[in-house]
């Protein structure tokens, strides 16, 4: 017997993407009770693909996000995207973050208010 396990996100306009976070395989019988659900490892990797996959997400929306220059006023536009170490409760996570350049002046900044 095989589950996919799919996270949903759905938007403030209701729209909804789907993730699949993993697929675990078990045995259709009883005959060993040590295959009865999940073993601890694969719950540690069950939770861990749940949290890389809320936290990219919430990196993704908060990145949409354009700051105006701290020097000048002007709009910050993507320079480029660097990958970030995030402690979480659940462990270690990489994300993905732009790095922003002023169209007026030139000047680089990192992000709106990232933690």
């Amino acid at each position: 017997m095989a589950w996919i396990v799919k996270l949903v996100s759905v938007g403030a306009a209701g729209e909804e993407h789907s993730t699949e976070v993993m697929q675990i395989t078990k045995p259709d019988d009883l005959t060993d009770l040590a295959s009865l659900g999940l073993t601890l490892a694969e719950g540690k990797q069950l939770l861990a693909g749940v949290q890389r996959e809320i936290v990219a997400a919430q990196a993704r929306v908060h990145a949409v996000r354009r700051p105006a220059c701290r020097g000048c006023g002007d709009g910050c536009r993507v320079k480029d995207y660097r990958q970030h170490a995030m402690a979480t409760l659940f462990g270690q996570v990489m994300v993905q973050l732009p790095r922003l350049r002023c169209a007026g002046c030139g000047a680089t900044e990192v992000g709106v208010e990232w933690p």
